[in-house]
């Protein structure tokens, strides 16, 4: 049984197992199923996993695409609900988006904040006021500008928009061992954090970086010994530091075999 990674909200992915018999791929859309009902996706992709705890009902029909779009239309009343209601609670979240399960029988709200509220109360009041299974989740920043959408410091479409599925954490590390030693705010995103795209190559700098010296281990070159100050990786090359103050970047090749071990950190 094939299993696959279906966006039914930019907000909400989720694996789903392909019984034998539905005729399904990535990029059709598709109804699922799961704990809290009925919905319509997009298969993304085929993923390797076992821990699916949804499954595809069928291959959305005409049908199935019109009550969606009903759907979506109908969220601009629910809205008018819930931020009238979270008013009169106080509560000073930022309302994104609201979305109807395909059966009706639930409402997820969407609000951005970095502090956290208690919104046990506006929960109940909500959910009395539409007569239905209500649920409120907090995101960050990054998923919002992914709804938003927009350009990035690159002027190409946001990442987080156009292809990037997970939102894995960017840590200031993966700056410094590109050589990025500038502000943040000239790496960061739209959202205001690290850039995504420092990620796409983390993994080659990573490699790349143990086959080099560390900083400050002492390293033979043709012209004597000398202390490693620096490392581009790409370029396979270190700034080494002589006894006389000089500096020099040395290919890796061309550091003479028998060199101090240690590597890059």
């Amino acid at each position: 049984m094939a299993v696959v990674l279906v966006e039914t909200h930019p907000f909400r992915s989720e694996l789903c197992d392909i019984p034998d018999g539905v005729a399904v791929r990535p990029g059709d859309a598709v109804v699922v199923q799961d704990e809290d009902g009925e919905d319509v996706g997009r298969i993304v992709s085929y993923e390797d996993s076992d821990e699916s705890r949804s499954v595809v009902l069928r291959a959305a029909t005409d049908d199935d695409l019109r009550r969606r779009r009903e759907l979506d239309a109908e969220t601009g009343k629910a809205l008018a609900v819930f931020c009238r209601l979270k008013h009169e609670y106080g509560l000073g979240m930022r309302v994104v988006g609201a979305h109807w399960r395909l059966d009706r029988k639930k409402i997820c709200f969407f609000f951005a904040s970095e502090e956290r509220f208690d919104f046990r109360a506006l929960h109940k009041a909500v959910s009395t006021a539409l007569d239905t299974r209500v649920s409120i989740k907090q995101i960050g920043v990054r998923d919002h500008a992914r709804l938003l959408g927009g350009l990035g410091p690159c002027g190409r479409d946001l990442c987080c928009r156009s292809f990037v599925r997970e939102l894995k954490p960017i840590a200031l590390r993966m700056a410094r061992q590109q050589n990025l030693f500038v502000e943040p705010a000239k790496i960061s995103g739209v959202c205001g954090k690290l850039l995504c795209c420092l990620a796409f190559e983390d993994q080659s700098y990573q490699q790349w970086l143990k086959e080099m010296p560390s900083n400050g281990i002492t390293v033979k070159t043709e012209h004597g010994p000398a202390v490693v100050t620096s490392h581009d990786a790409i370029k396979r090359r270190v700034t080494v530091r002589y006894e006389d103050g000089t500096e020099q970047s040395v290919a890796l090749e061309e550091l003479v075999p028998g060199r101090e071990a240690g590597h890059s950190r």
